[in-house]
């Protein structure tokens, strides 16, 4: 252990810290699919994983500044939650491209068909 730090705390580190650099570099390159709600998310989520990393008491103080006492399993359930949600919204934006797909495919189909 260097500095007190275990093993899968440098990891984690060193990962949250690559995955924040490559997500800003990635965007300030203008790589195709980025945007700025992509990037501020993942540094959002990485910074958590960051600061967990570093300060592993920060969990307990946001459970408690949340109201969710000094039981971190609340925190753990409300982690869950909030990554189910988002789950929940990539199968509803992949539901409306298959729909826009679908419509595209019906009315290319249709211009096909009229030229013949």
């Amino acid at each position: 252990m260097i500095w007190g730090i275990s093993i899968i705390r440098w990891v984690l580190i060193i990962l949250a810290l690559f995955m924040i650099i490559d997500r800003v570099l990635k965007f300030t390159r203008r790589e195709s699919g980025q945007t700025l709600f992509k990037l501020v998310s993942s540094v959002l989520i990485w910074g958590i994983i960051l600061a967990i990393s570093i300060y592993p008491d920060f969990a307990y103080f946001i459970a408690r500044k949340l109201g969710m006492g000094e039981n971190l399993n609340t925190l753990i359930f409300f982690g869950f939650v909030v990554v189910f949600m988002l789950i929940f919204k990539i199968l509803s934006i992949i539901e409306h491209i298959e729909q826009q797909i679908t419509e595209v495919v019906r009315t290319t189909a249709i211009k096909k068909e009229i030229k013949k």
